[in-house]
């Protein structure tokens, strides 16, 4: 028996049918006295599983697997700006005023990185400012 691929799928078919067991490889390879990594090398196209290789497998098969794998698996999804406009007629309560009066002296004082400084400045102008997605924030 010589070692192409068609006679070794032919022994293994006679052998052990038509799926194949990595177990049932390595006897056939001590059988035979092949090598285990030449024949399963040579049977990488029949491949379906870990240790499995189904030998009817065809071309048809292998391309209809390959579709349904990378076909996206869920929708994408759908982007939505959540942030509310802004309410003309809102009244700020709570600590608002006086957390504002807090942070005026603390901000002129401190020295904070410039990512801080940027979210302090925000907090005391009140004021929306666009962020690098377009939308705005406080």
């Amino acid at each position: 028996m010589g070692l192409s691929k068609a006679s070794i799928i032919d022994c293994l078919r006679e052998s052990y049918g038509e799926t194949v067991t990595s177990a049932e490889i390595k006897a056939f390879c001590q059988m035979n006295d092949f090598n285990y990594q030449t024949i399963t090398n040579k049977l990488t196209d029949f491949k379906v599983g870990r240790g499995k290789w189904n030998l009817e497998v065809t071309k048809e098969t292998v391309h209809e697997l390959e579709v349904t794998y990378n076909a996206p698996a869920a929708m994408p999804a759908v982007e939505q700006n959540l942030i509310p406009q802004k309410d003309d007629s809102f009244v700020k309560f709570g600590n608002f005023g006086d957390i504002k009066k807090l942070f005026s002296p603390v901000y002129s004082t401190l020295r904070l990185s410039r990512v801080s400084r940027v979210m302090v400045k925000r907090f005391l102008s009140n004021k929306r400012v666009p962020n690098s997605d377009g939308n705005s924030s406080v």
